[in-house]
């Protein structure tokens, strides 16, 4: 997510699916590990971050399968979280306990939070907990700039097409707190970049939350709640 200030890069696509094994007959794919050449981004106003024509009406998501589907969690998902507290704000703690139970509460899927770690690595994730941390441009070069914010989750793509998240990351700028245009805090860049990993991108109507570029929004539009309940009908539907 950004502030409402001009400039910055454009988000790249993400790169191809990788080939990890083959059990018996069954061929699995496998997304990249997290990195900032694949993940989507939410960086640039000048990029949708979400598959051009994906999505409805106010609303993209971050990648669909070859049938069109959007890529998320199993349905109901309760999806593990760690955080890392190095360069975190004072009362961090409850910043990210008010921000899942935001999405959770208009969402199909939960967060469950279950414990700190030292762990940093944002850039090479694959399996397992939903790691959120803050970091500075020095750390993390995508950053830089009125960057607030990254997000995403990996994924895995069975033989028969379906696809399912199964890890992710949400880093925040330590550079940004408190500075931003429009009254952008930690917390709404925190859910945006939540919103990220469920596996929403950015909505081109600057009302939603989800926007690219946050000109004051703090809470959730009707794109966005279509969005998140089109996730909810993939994943379980």
């Amino acid at each position: 997510m950004r502030s409402e200030r001009r400039g910055g890069g454009c988000t790249s696509v993400l790169s191809l699916l990788l080939i990890m094994g083959l059990v018996i007959s069954l061929v699995v794919y496998v997304s990249p590990a997290l990195d900032f050449g694949n993940v989507r981004r939410t960086v640039s106003s000048h990029s949708s971050a979400g598959v051009p024509g994906s999505g409805g009406d106010g609303y993209t998501f971050m990648q669909v399968t070859e049938d069109g589907q959007p890529v998320t969690w199993e349905c109901e998902a309760l999806i593990e979280v760690q955080v890392n507290p190095q360069g975190a704000p004072e009362g961090y703690a409850d910043l990210i306990a008010d921000a899942v139970a935001q999405v959770d509460e208009v969402s199909g899927f939960g967060f469950e939070l279950i414990g700190e770690t030292d762990d940093r690595e944002f850039t090479g994730r694959g399996r397992g907990p939903v790691l959120i941390g803050w970091a500075d441009e020095t750390e993390v070069p995508e950053l830089a700039g009125p960057t607030a914010g990254l997000g995403g989750a990996s994924y895995v793509i069975g033989p028969g097409g379906g696809a399912r998240s199964v890890g992710g990351m949400v880093v925040l700028d330590t550079e940004q707190r408190g500075g931003w245009l429009g009254g952008l805090d930690d917390e709404t860049v925190l859910v945006h970049e939540l919103i990220h990993v469920l596996g929403l991108g950015h909505s081109a109507d600057p009302s939603q939350l989800m926007a690219a570029e946050n000109s004051g929004q703090d809470e959730l539009g009707e794109g966005d709640l279509a969005g998140l309940a089109a996730l909810d009908e993939a994943a379980c539907g």
